[in-house]
């Protein structure tokens, strides 16, 4: 179960890159938590597959967008990943290292929680115009 829990977040990862809303939305359940740790206007919890893709996949957060992912720990319910994101927003650019913490069931991801090393820096980053 282990590296089928790494095997369905890796999927989720690689279709969050390339933009597949598909791959996605059915990696999620349908009660999906998805919780963002920080300051920013984006932080908090949002529920149901809907909320969570204007999320992830709106066209708020940041341009020239890279992920990059350093390790992925599994048990029987749960995947951690270490990962790092950059961007820019205007002028302004980051680098975000950040752990998430997915936990699965029944092969769908049921929440995750996602905690930002630079809290502040995401929350000035993110108050830059696009």
């Amino acid at each position: 179960m282990r590296q089928d829990n790494i095997d369905l977040v890796r999927g989720v990862y690689g279709a969050y890159v390339t933009g597949d809303k598909d791959t996605v939305t059915n990696a999620f359940d349908p009660d999906v938590a998805w919780h963002v740790s920080g300051y920013e206007p984006n932080a908090g919890t949002y529920h149901g597959v809907p909320a969570v893709l204007n999320y992830l996949m709106g066209q708020d957060h940041m341009t020239d967008y890279a992920l990059t992912v350093t390790d992925m720990l599994a048990s029987d319910e749960r995947v951690a990943v270490v990962a790092t994101t950059s961007g820019r927003r205007g002028d302004a650019t980051i680098r975000n290292d950040f752990v998430q913490l997915i936990q699965i069931r029944d092969g769908r991801i049921v929440e995750v929680w996602n905690y930002n090393w630079d809290q502040r820096g995401i929350a000035e980053f993110m108050a830059v115009p696009l």
